[in-house]
């Protein structure tokens, strides 16, 4: 049986994974936690939030308070995905908006965002490198994402294809 990593998430990448498809790979392989900020964040008027507290009211994603506030901006679901982040190092920080993820790198986070999911899904072989290509289409095609991230990504699939890892 796989051990399930611990994780926690801001809200644009809950959103962005659960349009994209990428929510039952994002479930199998880590074990999410959100903070009190990001679910104020889902509202259950959308299929993203309606999924969230589903899941939530199963059981499936626990709740996680930052206990410190070290990181001050940025929104509140991203500020507090961050310091939860901080406080569970081993955790890995799954985070879409740009700024808020440069800042998880510099700060030594394990930081991924939906579209390097997407590369590392294909790395491990969950997907074919179409598969990824056509994810990372439906992720660029919400208009949610920074290109660089999708670019970086594309990037990463056509050096997977070619051999590279």
């Amino acid at each position: 049986m796989l051990v399930k990593q611990s994780a926690t998430l801001d809200s644009s990448f809950w959103v962005n994974v659960q349009r994209s498809g990428l929510l039952a790979s994002l479930l199998a392989r880590y074990r999410l936690t959100y903070p009190p900020a990001v679910a104020a964040e889902l509202s259950e008027r959308f299929a993203s939030g309606r999924e969230f507290w589903r899941l939530v009211r199963a059981g499936e994603l626990d709740e996680v308070s930052p206990t410190r506030e070290n990181v001050r901006q940025f929104g509140p679901g991203e500020r507090q995905a961050l310091n939860v982040a901080l406080e569970h190092r081993d955790w890995v920080l799954f985070i879409d908006d740009r700024r808020p993820f440069e800042e998880a790198i510099r700060l030594g986070l394990q930081a991924i965002s939906s579209p390097a999911l997407v590369v590392l899904l294909a790395r491990e072989g969950a997907m074919s490198t179409e598969e990824a290509l056509a994810t990372l289409a439906r992720l660029a095609a919400l208009g949610r994402l920074s290109p660089r991230l999708i670019d970086a990504a594309s990037a990463a699939l056509q050096q997977l294809e070619e051999g590279g890892s």
